[in-house]
């Protein structure tokens, strides 16, 4: 048979995304460098659902051998329409939901899971089966189509989801409502948030158009926005220090009962009338008691909802009197690690990098030098 220069260009993009993605997987099961191979679930939170999302699109080799083939023309289809949401979802619920210890996304993952696993069984299956299928199963193709659409509207509305918990996130870490940078990897999210987008928009326009030359260029650009991924993915984005947890991982933290929490009367959201000078100084002379006094900044993973908690104080008082008065909460918490990292040196003259983070509340090297530098511009 012969094959035109559309088919043959058809095929070779069909080839190319196949082998980024197996080189994707490969190079994901085969890169663990040391010493994060030890804690792979830590540092990469998803290595394992990137390594079965990306070996699914082997299926798609039909229609590397068959570009004329209608049945495997549709497989390609449902594959983009159907898998770019879905593998977009469940690679950001599984690594940001990780990193933000949030567990209920699990439970809709396996589903879905479920439902693509049938759908692109059915469409392999027409694909190898001899002969064109859509002419003759046509009623069959056409709720077969019908409940692609669906499928594909919900995988969307789960991507949105997956979408809206970064944003928050990304949010509350501008808030400045943490300390540590470690404690939400916002410099991956703010980078790598654009390519799932980009991938499903390219997927679904390509596949919406539908002819071999559009399906073709959006098989390109998914491949390279998979190989701008797999060089981000690369270098793990959380740092901990690896002697802490191996300790927690050797000592782990028995669960304490608690008992039932009573419930607490709404507390109406202040503003700046609403707190009189006296008051903000008195918050204010709390919050130094324990940040300085108590040294409670020598917690790596001080946040404002635990600071304010630790002084029995609202919230958003606390929030409020410092932003007003010690320049934001991440920038007051972390001068006092940086005045602490300064003193330490100079009665530790021989104390390591290493250890000078970690007697300050840095927890890492490279977070102590990453706000060493911030706040020395």
């Amino acid at each position: 048979m012969m094959y035109s220069f559309q088919d043959l260009l058809f095929s070779a993009a069909a080839t190319a995304h196949v082998v980024v993605s197996i080189m994707v997987a490969a190079v994901r099961w085969g890169h663990k460098c040391e010493p994060y191979s030890k804690h792979m679930d830590y540092y990469y939170p998803a290595w394992k659902a990137i390594i079965a999302c990306f070996l699914t699109n082997i299926l798609l080799s039909t229609v590397i051998f068959m570009p004329n083939d209608e049945d495997a023309i549709l497989q390609l289809r449902m594959m983009l329409i159907l898998g770019s949401p879905f593998f977009c979802a469940t690679l950001m619920f599984v690594y940001f939901g990780k990193s933000l210890k949030k567990t209920n996304w699990r439970k809709p993952i396996y589903i879905m899971a479920m439902i693509f696993a049938l759908l692109m069984g059915t469409s392999t299956t027409l694909a190898l089966i001899p002969g064109n299928q859509i002419v003759y199963r046509s009623v069959f193709c056409k709720w077969l189509f019908s409940i692609t659409g669906i499928t594909a509207l919900l995988f969307l509305a789960c991507f949105v989801q997956a979408l809206i918990m970064i944003v928050r996130a990304l949010r509350r870490f501008s808030e400045s409502n943490y300390s540590n940078p470690d404690d939400f990897p916002h410099q991956y999210a703010s980078e790598v948030i654009w390519i799932p987008v980009l991938n499903i928009s390219t997927c679904w326009c390509s596949t919406f158009i539908g002819t071999k030359t559009a399906l073709a260029i959006g098989l390109i650009i998914v491949s390279i926005l998979n190989t701008l991924f797999l060089i981000g993915a690369l270098s793990p984005h959380r740092s901990l220090d690896i002697t802490r947890l191996e300790q927690e991982n050797e000592n782990p933290v028995e669960p304490v009962t608690q008992e039932p929490e009573r419930p607490i009367k709404p507390v109406a959201q202040p503003n700046e009338e609403s707190i009189s000078q006296e008051r903000k100084e008195e918050i204010a002379r709390t919050i130094r008691h324990f940040v300085e006094d108590e040294q409670a900044y020598l917690d790596n993973h001080l946040t404002l909802a635990s600071l304010s908690r630790t002084c029995g104080i609202n919230r958003t008082y606390v929030s409020q009197v410092i932003s007003e008065r010690m320049g934001g909460f991440y920038t007051y918490v972390n001068r006092c690690r940086l005045a602490h990292a300064a003193q330490f040196k100079v009665q530790n003259p021989n104390a390591s990098v290493e250890e000078i983070a970690s007697a300050a509340g840095f927890g890492t090297r490279q977070t102590y030098y990453n706000i060493l530098h911030q706040f020395e511009k």
